[in-house]
């Protein structure tokens, strides 16, 4: 039996962003997000506008996913997009940077870009892969991101190995208890968010909400 003393609709995200996704299961995922009174959503730009539409009577938060998973767009239409996405109801931006910058040393460049989108009015969230970076470079991103003012990051993008708890412990111990801090990758059950949170984590994205809301259920 878990000890379950968080506002779990509050903490867990839904992803939703799958490309195949049809207009049926569109609309089922959003009766699912209104059934369990979800207070947050992540999306694609795509999907933005019709789930703001569809949850016009749900509070609830959609945040919109910017150069996610590649982080391969120009920043010159980055601006364009997070306009968009905030014209179109996005209560935040969850955005990939571009860490070619770090790679190639171009720092300046780097905390130029984030800063912009930082300045957006929309709350941001950057999100990082650790497992794809080495200490030096995940350390410095990070460094760079809370000097030009972000607060919010999501470990993880889903592809790939999911981050281990070890790696978890480390990015807490880093980033101290004053940032909000979301873990992204191969969660699909109920005692892993309840695992997470225990270790300090402040929310979960997952797909596979569904199935641990009915875990929940059964509880």
């Amino acid at each position: 039996m878990f000890n379950i003393d968080y506002e779990l609709n509050e903490k867990i995200h839904p992803i939703i962003i799958n490309p195949y996704l049809s207009w049926d299961n569109l609309i089922a995922n959003c009766d699912l997000i209104k059934k369990y009174d979800i207070r947050n959503v992540s999306t694609s730009l795509n999907f933005l506008s019709h789930i703001k539409e569809t949850l016009i009577n749900h509070k609830v938060n959609i945040n919109t996913l910017i150069s996610y998973p590649l982080a391969d767009l120009p920043f010159d239409f980055i601006h364009e997009l997070v306009c968009y996405a905030k014209d179109a109801g996005a209560s935040g931006i969850e955005y990939s940077p571009n860490f070619l910058h770090l790679f190639k040393n171009n720092l300046n460049t780097f905390a130029t870009e984030i800063e912009s989108i930082n300045l957006s009015e929309l709350p941001v969230t950057i999100i990082i892969s650790k497992t794809k970076l080495d200490k030096v470079l995940f350390e410095k991103a990070i460094k760079i991101c809370l000097e030009v003012g972000i607060t919010n990051f999501q470990f993880g993008d889903g592809f790939g190995a999911p981050i281990s708890i070890s790696e978890i412990v480390e990015i807490l111990k880093f980033l101290g208890n004053k940032n909000s801090i979301k873990i992204v990758g191969g969660i699909k059950k109920l005692s892993q968010v309840i695992d997470l949170f225990d270790l300090g984590i402040d929310f979960i994205g997952t797909s596979n909400f569904n199935e641990i809301f009915e875990e929940i259920r059964l509880i």
